[in-house]
């Protein structure tokens, strides 16, 4: 039997199993990848709603119960109102919390203007941190500044964590970090910058000159093998690494880590990717820039060169696949479905600044997210695909692993005879 396949930007069969409705033809409001494998994430679903618009409002939020008792399991959907300055040394501000969601309402932010090593971070989850949603949220740093500080958000030791929707801004130290064994997390529809002038003078840290504009470190040191193989495994989906990002977007150790349908626009950056020791980086239909550099081998000390390394399909970088060691190459299809959409399609849908990534939904008190926050119309559904006749545009290829669903989005076997869905593409079967 032939198989014919063509790409479509084909997302219905994703959502067909999940109640929320989507945002958009590209934007399924439901978290998918890494943060669902063996298991779910509900966050503070069914959970107590409180507004809070202050530092201490938030702590008691994430930390206790209703009646004000430390209960860090309790389900809770907390509403970030307003702008919340965040004071407080880190020892004060890490959280082993679990079963929460928090959303930014349109406007607000939580921001830290502090630029010394324990006080300069805005969140940070440790140990025993699991089943957390964070969207809509916009983190405001007070600025690259490198004297080993604190980052805009860090993850240590946290399972299951969806951040969708959010802006990163001027992160102290990073924007966002993620380490000691963290695993099952999905970041999806987030943006990175810097807009602040790194603060060069006084720095102690590892930079020669006091640059610090770098994003995601995921896995604190080769050293950590004991505590992070084998875990830090993260889904990256429709990202934008913007102005000022220079290095780290992301720069992984260990970690099995899908970067896709990701928007790269940061000129005249060090590097994107970075792949490190034991790292498994699988970037899928991303689009690079012109003078964007897309990434760069950081396995390179004695006794740490271990690493698999592959580029599928993205603009401007070529397919690449590349190994030191024995690993196996990481496919993510072989652990979850997933769509996404034609490379062509990244700068429109990635790159809008009403529906693309960034902390632009709307949110409303006892509602959740009901939308985009300028009212702007969702994206619209890709035309329609004409029944195959004389067929145009199709290439002979191999069907990956994965699911099979047909135009009703139920799922089917592979020699299922007609047109299927199969990770986002279009199978027909014909004998």
């Amino acid at each position: 039997m032939k198989k014919l396949i063509f790409t479509v930007a084909w997302l219905a069969c994703a959502a067909a199993a999940n109640a929320q409705e989507p945002l958009s033809a590209y934007d399924m409001n439901k978290p998918f990848g890494w943060a669902m494998v063996d298991g779910t994430i509900t966050g503070g679903e069914g959970g107590v709603e409180t507004v809070v618009t202050t530092e201490a409002e938030l702590q008691n939020a994430l930390l206790n119960n209703e009646s004000g008792k430390k209960e860090t399991g309790f389900k809770r959907i907390i509403y970030i109102k307003g702008a919340i300055e965040i004071t407080q040394p880190v020892e004060k501000n890490a959280y082993h919390v679990q079963n929460k969601t928090i959303l930014g309402l349109p406007g607000s932010k939580l921001y830290s203007k502090t630029r010394t090593a324990k006080n300069g971070g805005v969140l940070k989850f440790t140990t025993e941190t699991e089943n957390i949603i964070i969207r809509n949220v916009t983190f405001e740093g007070p600025g690259a500044f490198d004297v080993d500080g604190e980052d805009a958000l860090l993850l240590q030791g946290c399972k299951r964590v969806w951040i969708d929707h959010c802006d990163f801004l001027d992160g102290m130290d990073s924007s966002f970090d993620c380490n000691n064994g963290s695993d099952n997390i999905s970041v999806t529809w987030t943006r990175f910058r810097y807009l602040k002038e790194p603060l060069r003078e006084g720095y102690t840290g590892d930079s020669k000159d006091g640059e610090h504009r770098y994003c995601c470190t995921w896995g604190a040191s080769d050293s950590k093998g004991n505590v992070s193989g084998g875990h830090l495994n993260t889904t990256f989906a429709n990202c934008w690494w913007g102005e000022g990002c220079i290095e780290r977007c992301p720069r992984v150790r260990f970690g099995k880590v899908h970067v896709v349908n990701c928007y790269f626009t940061n000129t005249g950056n060090g590097y994107c990717l970075g792949y490190g020791y034991q790292s498994n980086i699988y970037a899928d239909r991303c689009w690079f820039a012109d003078g964007v550099k897309v990434s760069k081998n950081m396995a390179t000390k004695k006794g740490y060169l271990d690493y698999n390394f592959q580029i599928v399909d993205c603009h401007n970088a070529a397919d690449v696949k590349e190994a030191v060691g024995d690993g196996t190459y990481y496919t993510p299809s072989e652990y979850y479905d997933y769509a996404g959409f034609a490379v062509d399609l990244v700068p429109a849908v990635v790159g809008d600044e009403k529906t693309g990534a960034g902390a632009n939904l709307m949110v409303e008190v006892g509602k959740g997210v009901t939308g985009y926050a300028d009212g702007s119309a969702v994206v619209p559904e890709p035309e329609p695909e004409p029944e195959p006749d004389g067929i145009v545009g199709i290439e002979n290829g191999t069907v990956r692993n994965g699911d099979y669903y047909n135009l009703a989005g139920q799922k089917t076997g592979k020699d299922y005879e007609g047109i299927l869905i199969h990770n986002g593409k279009k199978i027909v079967n014909k004998k």
